[in-house]
């Protein structure tokens, strides 16, 4: 079962990329990961290392506080 944060971490992520108009596979390649990696990670399957979480904050244009977040 996934933890709390990663779910929540996982929906940020999905959010800020629709927000873009992006699929999770142009995501993948601006963040340099697999899309099913990106995946896993949106639906909170996998917690987030902090080299993919910067990779993905990179690629979105914004902090990774911003993925982590509350609220």
């Amino acid at each position: 079962m996934a933890s709390d944060i990663c779910v929540r971490v996982g929906r940020r992520i999905r959010a800020l990329r629709r927000a873009k108009g992006w699929s999770q596979q142009l995501l993948a390649d601006h963040a340099e990961l697999e899309r099913a990696h990106v995946s896993r990670l949106e639906q909170g399957r996998r917690e987030a290392g902090l080299r993919a979480l910067e990779r993905i904050a990179r690629a979105l244009d914004v902090e990774v506080e911003d993925l982590v977040r509350r609220g």
